[in-house]
């Protein structure tokens, strides 16, 4: 009865070289029956030995021990699992951000240790010939890690030399990713520090002020400086690890890799030349536009903190100058509140609102050789960011806003959108999401020229990037807008 059955499963699934295999009641007194007998014979003798124990005991057990009892080991386990996860959760379980990114760099540098001890791996230094080329690049190198480490030393209580410094240290990158032949990350590099170092400056001046006079007392200052050490420890083991890593794979004689298909396969199959380029829209467009899509995350998130954020009242005062230069205007009768400030400005307002085209026009050309040149989507994005920032600097929000309908909420939405299209286009031709295709057309004038369709998805890049970071510079530009709130003493409710 049984047999037939078991038969067309096992074929269904192995087919028809099946194994031997025996089905009957009776397959000989071997070892498997032994074991069920003493098993059985066991729980027999178990059973008569302590059975009239077991049912006039309630918690089971022989003589009442309610430790062999079941469900009491059962609850005692629950019990001591839960109690290990909350020991486990206030030693190693942090609620601030500081102790969060200390655990995720230990556990990461904790894992890169044990892979290469694992994997035999002993970083060996191969010392090139000293040139002069070498001693300038370490120099350029000595400049940028003492940027950086001026940086930290300095971000406490003096935040302006602090960015000024990070500068520093980017512009060192930025230079290197020149001297290595990379200029496509060179131009991304430098783009992105203007407009980083921007909108720092713009959240630094909501931040709690904090004056060098001010003490903790004895006790939280001896936890803050020891936390301070082992930061610092951290910080070291890393950089030192990540910087050992770096130069022996620099050292090294390059290893035939998967680098040679891209060098082989960018205009044979993607039609661009800028393979950095081709790699980010075309190789692995579908990364790209789950970087993309966190991008235009993080702005929506930017923008949600700030519109609850309100500044702390020793910020919500103008800077000591403006003060300054706004009490000598009131004091004179020929001039109004403000005058010497928009004087201070005038010429580098004018600058800024004529550079404004220009930009936009750089951006353009970004946009358009990036796929043959060093350009691109992003870096066309971000020099387009910075023609807002410009025009927010020189003349402040309302003065733009009123003149420029900006919508940055839209434009990520929008440069979502257009990616994503440019990806399922390829549905209609039988294609995976995202692949590309590239043809050679005949266009008056310009002649014989490569169209490529990842063209589509770098402009939707463009409209992202520019959305993201509008939306954190309007966030940030408007804080200077509010009014703090007033608070009736009568009453004790806001007006």
């Amino acid at each position: 009865t049984v047999g037939p059955f078991l038969k067309s499963a096992a074929v269904s699934v192995l087919g028809f070289d099946l194994p031997y295999y025996s089905l009957a009641l009776w397959h000989g007194f071997n070892l498997p029956l032994v074991l069920s007998l003493i098993a059985l014979g066991g729980g027999v003798a178990l059973y008569v030995a302590f059975g009239g124990r077991i049912n006039a005991n309630p918690r089971g057990g022989p003589w009442g021990w309610k430790r062999l009892n079941g469900g009491w080991l059962f609850e005692r386990s629950m019990t001591g699992l839960f109690n290990g996860s909350a020991a486990v959760v206030r030693l190693f379980g942090a609620t601030r951000q500081q102790p969060q990114l200390r655990a995720i760099v230990l556990v990461a540098l904790l894992a890169g240790g044990l892979s290469a001890i694992g994997a035999g791996l002993i970083i060996t230094p191969i010392m090139p010939t000293p040139t002069l080329a070498n001693w300038a690049f370490a120099g350029l190198w000595l400049v940028g890690a003492s940027c950086a480490v001026a940086a930290a030393w300095q971000a406490k209580y003096h935040r302006l030399a602090a960015v000024v410094l990070m500068g520093g240290a980017g512009l060192a990158s930025c230079l290197s990713f020149v001297w290595l032949s990379a200029p496509d990350l060179a131009v991304t590099q430098l783009l992105v520090e203007v407009v980083t170092t921007v909108l720092l400056l713009l959240g630094l001046r909501w931040l709690p002020k904090r004056l060098e006079t001010i003490r903790l007392p004895p006790a939280m200052e001896k936890r803050s400086r020891r936390r301070r050490r082992i930061d610092l420890i951290v910080a070291a083991a890393v950089g030192t690890a990540l910087a050992a890593i770096a130069y022996a794979v620099m050292t090294r004689p390059s290893v035939e890799g998967i680098s040679r298909f891209f060098v082989e396969h960018a205009y044979k199959d993607a039609g661009g030349r800028n393979i950095v380029n081709v790699i980010l829209v075309d190789f692995r467009a579908f990364d790209t536009f789950g970087e993309i899509t966190v991008l235009g995350v993080v702005g929506l998130t930017v923008f949600a903190l700030l519109r609850r954020f309100r500044p702390a009242d020793d910020t919500l005062s103008g800077p000591s100058q403006q003060r300054v230069q706004n009490a000598a205007d009131r004091d004179r009768q020929d001039r109004s509140e403000g005058d010497t400030l928009k004087e201070t400005m005038l010429i580098p307002r004018v600058v800024m609102r004529w550079l404004f085209p220009f930009i936009i026009l750089l951006a353009v050309h970004l946009f358009l050789r990036g796929h043959d040149l060093p350009g691109g989507g992003f870096a066309a994005g971000v020099a387009l960011s910075i023609a807002f920032v410009l025009q927010y600097m020189a003349s402040g929000a309302r003065w733009v806003e009123e003149r420029l309908a900006i919508r940055p909420i839209v434009w990520i939405g929008a440069g979502l959108v257009i990616a994503a299209l440019s990806g399922v286009g390829s549905w209609l031709f039988g294609y995976p999401f995202l692949t590309s295709w590239f043809q050679y057309a005949e266009l008056p004038i310009l002649g014989r020229v490569p169209l490529a369709s990842a063209v589509v998805f770098d402009l939707g890049v463009v409209v992202l990037v520019v959305g993201a970071t509008v939306l954190t510079l309007v966030a940030l530009a408007h804080q200077s807008l509010r009014k703090p709130k007033q608070i009736d003493a009568e009453e004790g409710e806001p007006s």
